[in-house]
């Protein structure tokens, strides 16, 4: 079966509109099964078939792999699902009071409506951000792989390397586990229009946790924490750092691979475009002028990757007592170091190489004091495939070795994303 898609697939491809169609013929009742057990309206859901198979076909040339053609066309069908509650459903009512305060000329009714979706859409956000917190790690980590990231059980089964029916049954027990304790306003976990408003929700901003641990290869020195990062539509950016450390300087966990990446507010724009360049207010007093310098291939113990996206920053003092420093927790107390403290640090011109549906391959920061940092990735694990040039997918696992010129060892460096909502 698998054999006949990818055939099918390639003669599409090729201009044989025969083969699309037996491709439709092949899948449209799964399809409509999927978005009828979804909607609950056996009509909508033939309108949801129609638009599932137009953008299967506007898109077909974007699958990577032909043989997972089943599960593609059932995530899409899934996302035009969560596309029609998001239009029908979520926050109607402000959205109406929007049209209405547009249509008669009232700007400032029309921000006030705004501002109330926002308010809706963070409390939704936060009430889902406690029920979560009352699941078991490895049940929060199935729930949002597969209700927000799209993910089918058998792909999270296979990241975890256990059976497809372990996955199904933590599904049922979190499921089982937050009807006891707590419904979500009047929805319950079994309710499908919930997660697709969260899903929604959750592509509109997404807060991201990593945890990491570094260690000296000797051990005589070690460090643990974890780093907040905001993702948006328009950005990745770094929220605040929180971290202990163990010997003399408390800048050693600055040379860690993190905080090599994370010394500029805004890590990417998207969309990605190659050439793009950007001007921002760094920390510590700096401005960073970046830009997205080609693609090239790079060579790291985790392996050989033939198209990494190169991306250069310059880091430069700026005049002004700079006002957007990240928060620093270091060993449970607030951290501020001053601007001219850091600066010959951060000052300089930093490299990083992102590797597409892996992240960060490769770090060389030429810092103004004339020290070179180097950080290379030495092994990595992803749940699922993905297109993004930093996915930091939950359950993803990267660990690097990170290597200064004024340091006698390299650190070697652990990250886990711990949180991707």
């Amino acid at each position: 079966m698998r054999n006949d898609d990818v055939a099918l697939v390639h003669r599409t491809l090729a201009g044989d509109e025969t083969a699309f169609a037996m491709l439709v013929e092949k899948y449209q009742k799964q399809v409509h099964a999927t978005a009828w057990r979804t909607i609950k309206d056996f009509h909508i859901a033939e309108d949801i078939v129609q638009e599932t198979f137009l953008k299967a076909h506007q898109k077909l040339e974007t699958l990577n792999d032909p043989h997972r053609f089943s599960a593609w066309i059932n995530a899409i069908a899934t996302r035009c699902c969560l596309a029609w509650f998001r239009e029908k459903r979520l926050n109607s009512e402000l959205a109406e009071n929007i049209n209405i305060a547009m249509r008669h000329g009232d700007p400032y009714s029309g921000y006030l409506a705004g501002e109330q979706a926002k308010e809706a859409t963070q409390e939704l956000r936060e009430t889902i951000k406690k029920w979560l917190a009352k699941l078991r790690e490895s049940e929060r980590t199935v729930v949002t792989l597969h209700y927000f990231d799209g993910m089918s059980c058998e792909e999270i089964a296979a990241f975890f390397d256990v059976t497809t029916n372990t996955i199904k049954s933590r599904l049922s027990r979190a499921r089982q586990r937050l009807k006891k304790r707590e419904s979500l306003g009047q929805s319950t976990p079994d309710n499908f229009q919930t997660f697709a408003t969260l899903s929604e929700v959750a592509k509109m901003e997404r807060n991201i946790k990593v945890s990491f641990n570094a260690a000296t290869e000797s051990g005589n020195q070690s460090g643990d924490g974890s780093v907040s990062l905001i993702r948006n539509d328009a950005l990745l950016r770094v929220k605040s750092l929180n971290c202990g450390w163990e010997g003399d300087s408390q800048f050693e966990c600055v040379l860690t691979a993190l905080l090599g990446t994370a010394v500029t507010p805004s890590v990417l724009r998207f969309p990605i475009v190659l050439g793009d360049t950007w001007t921002q207010e760094g920390f510590w007093n700096s401005q960073v002028e970046t830009i997205l310098d080609g693609h090239e291939q790079v060579e790291v113990p985790a392996g050989v990757f033939p198209t990494c996206l190169k991306h250069k920053s310059v880091l430069t003092d700026i005049d002004s007592h700079s006002q957007n420093s990240p928060l620093i927790i270091t060993n449970d107390k607030r951290y501020e170091p001053g601007d001219r403290q850091m600066s010959p640090f951060v000052n300089g011109v930093r490299y990083l190489w992102f590797a597409k549906g892996v992240g960060l391959v490769k770090t060389r920061y030429e810092h103004a004091n004339g020290i070179t940092t180097e950080i290379e990735l030495m092994e990595y694990r992803t749940p699922g495939k993905t297109e993004e040039y930093l996915p930091l997918q939950i359950g993803s696992t990267y660990t690097y070795k990170s290597h200064s010129s004024y340091l006698d060892e390299t650190i070697i460096e652990t990250w886990r994303v711990t949180e991707n909502f």
